[in-house]
C-alpha cells in the first residue's frame, strides 16, 4: 500500500460538505494538466491554502481540508516509466490528430501570470486524457500490469524564480491527481495546532 496525506483548497462549505461525507467532484476542464480527475498538493497545506485564496472570485470563504490518498495504479511522472509512458501517448495523438485534420490543443500562459509560465495546459490535458482513454482500451483483466491508472503524480514547477538566477520557483508543488474516488480513503480537518503554526484563518468556525 502506498499512502500519501495530501490537502485539498476549496470553498469553506464545501469543506463543510466534505467533511461531513460528501464525495469529491471531480474536474473536467480541457486546462487540467493531469487529465479528469480530483486534484489535490501532496503534503503541501499552505499551497493548497494560498491556491484557493487566490481564486477568491469562485471561493466566498476559501479553505482547505486533509486526505488519506491510496496511489494505488499510480501514473507516477516523478519516474521515467510515468514519463516515458505519457510521451508515448502524446506522439499518438498528434499522429492521430493528423491523419484525422484535428487542431492540436496548445499550452498557454494566461495574461495575468507575471512568470509567463504556461499555466493553461490544453494540449498536456488531451495527452493524459488520451493515455487513460487508450489503457482502457487494452486492459488485459488477468494482467496487473494492463489496468487502469487510478491517480496521477507529477511535480509541477510554478511561479517567479526563488531568488535573481534561481532554477527554482516560489509556487513549486506536488499535485496528485485522483481519478477513482476510492482511492479517497478518508477526509480531515487541519488540526488546531497546525491551523496557528501555519497561520491560517479559523474559516471552520464560519457557518
Amino acid at each position: 500500500m502506498s499512502l500519501v496525506l495530501a490537502y485539498h483548497g476549496c470553498d469553506l462549505k464545501t469543506a463543510q460538505q466534505l467533511l461531513g461525507g460528501s464525495p469529491f467532484q471531480p474536474s473536467k476542464r480541457d486546462y487540467d494538466w493531469l487529465g479528469a480527475g480530483i486534484y489535490f498538493w501532496e503534503n503541501d497545506v499552505v499551497r493548497a491554502y494560498k491556491w484557493a485564496a487566490e481564486h477568491r472570485r469562485n471561493f466566498v470563504h476559501p479553505t482547505v481540508v486533509g486526505a488519506a490518498i491510496e496511489l494505488g495504479n499510480c501514473l507516477d511522472l516523478t519516474t521515467q516509466s510515468g514519463i516515458e509512458a505519457v510521451k508515448l501517448a502524446y506522439n499518438q495523438l498528434i499522429r492521430m490528430a493528423n491523419e484525422n485534420g484535428d487542431p492540436i490543443p496548445e499550452n498557454v500562459d494566461p495574461a495575468m501570470e507575471p512568470s509567463g509560465y504556461k499555466i493553461i495546459r490544453r494540449l498536456d490535458c488531451a495527452v493524459m486524457n488520451h493515455l487513460f482513454d487508450d489503457v482502457l482500451q487494452t486492459v488485459q483483466e488477468p494482467d496487473p500490469k494492463s489496468q487502469p491508472y487510478t491517480t496521477v503524480r507529477a511535480l509541477f514547477p510554478e511561479g517567479s524564480e526563488l531568488y535573481p538566477g534561481a532554477g527554482f520557483q516560489d509556487k513549486t508543488h506536488i499535485q496528485i491527481c485522483v481519478r477513482e474516488p476510492e482511492q479517497v480513503l478518508g477526509v480531515f480537518r487541519i488540526p488546531e495546532w497546525q491551523r496557528r503554526e501555519l497561520e491560517l484563518p479559523s474559516l471552520y468556525e464560519r457557518s
